[in-house]
Parts: structure tokens; C-alpha cells; sequence
């Protein structure tokens, strides 16, 4: 069996946690929290053992989920990296271009499994959609939008201190979309501003890929009206259109992924199916999972529109 310690007791380690406890090559040994209390009831729920130290969970794993808030994921990641485990990163890898760039190397270097919780790549909305690009030509151009209908529940996502702003905790989704689908990423120019929250919670982007050109528009506070999320890939004579991870259309052909259940329908099963395998296996991670060098690019996607922002310039992304 393959023992599992997590960094970090909230949602995400008990989404993660509720699926791996229902395959038979993992046992959940540990959980670390700086509440404690949380580490102690969630540790109780999975019956594993709820540690004081990253020292105490290194020797109680072989993989380790870092599930802990968006602006400690990359030095955690770099530490479970020096400590010798397979990691499960969730996004984003890290909140800082250098530190992402410090983790792309050390996995690179790392004879274990280094996967990016970007769930996406693994919906079968998403999936389908690369799919359906094989045979209908070449794309032109693309629109894709992210919303999120408030930063008030939970309140720390309001907190760009805890998440890194606002497009690390929602919009990179959408932004690895667009490099899985049409990267990747080229140059960047953006525009935004703050209305509602304290940090810029308002975006548009003009976003370059090699082959198109896509329109970013994403906000902070629309209100939760369907759908949220959005991607539409146009060519000569077809379109292809996501509606959040419920339904596909290409042309006139609908597929609907709402009767999956939801962790399946948002690729959470997929991908830490994936990460068993290939942990099971030996390492590193297979192609198809998401890799260091993805979550790079993703975090990279990030800063050229902040960039591009705070300097009213076009940003250009190193190859």
C-alpha cells in the first residue's frame, strides 16, 4: 500500500482524502495542519494520525498531498521534494514566478512523482473538448471566461495574502486551460482594476498562443449564474463550447457530463487515479499527468497579466 500524509487539513485534503480512501493501494497515515484542531477532527475522520511537524509526517508517508493555502504550496513543495517523497501539489504550485521556476528544476532533478492538482485536464468536459479539436481544424481563435460570483464565502478568498490575488485561486484554472488546449502561451495584454474586493478583482486579457489569439475576461464578483466558466474555441465553420464542467457542444452535437458525479465530473477521480498509478509504479509522473513544467507555465500565465497590468505594457513569456 502506498502511505499518504497531508499538508494541510481543509477542503481540498478532505476532497482528495475522500477519494483515495476508497482505493485499496492507499492508506491515509497523516494529516498536518497549523490549526490543529482541524488536523485532529479531519485525522480522526480518515483514521490516521493528526502530526505536530513536516519531520513527523515525512516518516509516516511515501506521497504527500500539499492541500494547505495557495501562498505555502511552494516552499512545501520543495521541502516534500528534499524530504524524498512523491508529490501531489495542489494548484497553484507556488504564487511566485522564481519559486515555480526553483520547483520546475528540483522536480526535473526528482526520481519520484511531481503532479499539479490542475483538475481540469482530466474533466471529461475538457477532455472531450481536445478531443472534438482533432477533427474539426485549425482553431482561430478562442474566448474563455472564469468568474467567480463573490470572494465572502469562505472569507479567506478574499485574502489575497492566503491565495496570492485573485487569479491564483480561481482564473489559473482557466488560464491552464488555455495552455493544455491552444498553448502554449505566447504574450500577454491585460487590463484591469479594483471595484469590490481589496485587490484587483476586475480582468481582461488579450492572450497569444502559436496558432490564435483568445479574449480573458474574468471578475470577482458577478454573482453565481450559470455558467461561471466558459471556454469557446472558433474555426472555419465550427465552434467548440464548455459550460463549466456539465456540458460540451460541438456544432449542434450536445454532450452533457451533469448525471457523473461531481468528483468525477470535475476530474478530481482522474487525476489522483493517476497519481496511484504512476506512484505504484515507480515514477516519475506519466504524460498525461499534469507536471511541474505545466504548473510553471501556469503560474507564468499568471504573472504576465499582473505584469502586463501594473505596466500598461505587453508581456512576452520566455519560451
Amino acid at each position: 500500500m502506498i502511505a499518504i500524509g497531508f499538508i494541510g487539513a481543509g477542503y481540498m485534503g478532505r476532497t482528495h482524502a475522500t477519494i483515495l480512501r476508497q482505493d485499496l493501494r492507499a492508506h491515509i497515515t497523516a494529516f498536518f495542519d497549523a490549526a490543529k484542531v482541524r488536523a485532529e477532527q479531519t485525522a480522526a475522520e480518515f483514521g490516521a494520525q493528526a502530526v505536530a511537524s513536516l519531520a513527523d509526517l515525512w516518516r509516516l508517508c511515501d506521497a504527500v498531498y500539499i492541500t494547505a493555502p495557495n501562498v505555502l504550496h511552494g516552499e512545501l513543495a520543495l521541502a516534500a521534494i528534499a524530504a524524498g517523497k512523491h508529490v501531489f501539489c495542489e494548484k497553484p504550485m507556488a504564487t511566485d514566478a522564481a519559486v515555480a521556476r526553483r520547483i520546475a528544476d528540483a522536480a526535473a532533478a526528482h526520481p519520484k512523482v511531481f503532479q499539479v492538482g490542475h483538475n481540469r485536464r482530466f474533466a471529461p468536459v475538457y477532455t472531450g473538448a481536445r478531443q472534438a479539436m482533432a477533427g474539426v481544424g485549425k482553431v482561430l481563435c478562442a474566448e474563455m471566461k472564469m468568474n467567480r460570483g463573490e470572494l465572502e464565502n469562505p472569507p479567506w478568498t478574499a485574502d489575497a495574502g492566503v491565495t496570492g490575488g485573485f487569479l491564483y485561486e480561481t482564473p489559473i484554472h482557466i488560464l491552464d486551460m488555455g495552455n493544455w488546449l491552444l498553448g502554449p502561451l505566447q504574450e500577454v495584454y491585460a487590463a484591469g482594476g479594483q471595484h469590490v474586493y481589496p485587490q484587483q478583482d476586475t480582468f481582461s486579457a488579450l492572450l497569444f498562443y502559436p496558432a490564435c489569439q483568445a479574449a480573458l475576461t474574468t471578475c470577482a464578483y458577478s454573482g453565481w449564474s450559470f455558467p461561471f466558466e466558459r471556454l469557446e474555441i472558433y474555426g472555419h465553420g465550427f465552434t467548440i463550447r464548455t459550460e463549466e464542467m456539465e456540458q460540451l457542444t460541438v456544432n449542434s452535437d450536445i454532450a452533457s457530463f451533469r448525471d457523473l458525479p461531481r468528483d468525477e465530473r470535475w476530474g478530481y477521480v482522474q487525476e489522483d487515479r493517476l497519481f496511484l498509478d504512476a506512484v505504484e509504479a515507480g515514477g516519475p509522473a506519466p504524460v498525461a499527468a499534469v507536471t511541474a513544467f505545466d504548473g510553471l507555465h501556469s503560474v507564468l500565465a499568471v504573472e504576465a497579466i499582473y505584469e502586463s497590468i501594473r505596466t500598461g505594457k505587453s508581456v512576452k513569456l520566455a519560451a
